[in-house]
């Protein structure tokens, strides 16, 4: 008798179906990602960076100027732009400071709030601070 109600239960057990069935939305919020590429800086004086990015929407590369603005104790802010459910393969795209500061450039990627990838780079005398943000999803 434990043996057919052992065999009753293993086959109930087997025989249940788990199968999902997601709308396209659903697929498509699932396969997005939402991307966050931040800048800062220590220079304290006044910054701008040169961010250059591919837009997939557009297909070709997008370049930009972003100022950085400075709080009411002279700290500099993040510079953050988002791409909220980016849905394609990889992100291309770099940034630099068109002068010869030597302070630092930093950009983090995040994706879906964690971070990825950091870079850091110090301008001198001769070259700017130049930091890339390139990365397969």
């Amino acid at each position: 008798m434990k043996r057919l109600a052992f065999l009753v239960v293993l086959f109930s057990f087997f025989s249940c179906s788990s199968e999902v069935s997601l709308t396209p939305e659903e697929i498509k919020e699932l396969s997005t990602k939402d991307i966050e590429i931040i800048f800062t800086t220590t220079e304290p004086n006044y910054d701008e960076v040169m961010i250059t990015y591919y837009d997939f929407d557009i297909g070709t590369d997008v370049a930009k100027a972003y100022v950085f603005k400075y709080d009411v104790d002279d700290n500099p802010l993040p510079i953050k732009i988002v791409f909220d459910n980016y849905e394609h393969d990889f992100l291309r795209g770099e940034g630099f400071r068109n002068n010869f500061s030597d302070a630092e450039l930093k950009v983090q990627l995040f994706i879906d709030e964690e971070l990825i990838l950091e870079e850091t780079s110090k301008g001198t005398a001769s070259t700017f601070a130049k930091v890339d943000f390139n990365y397969d999803l």
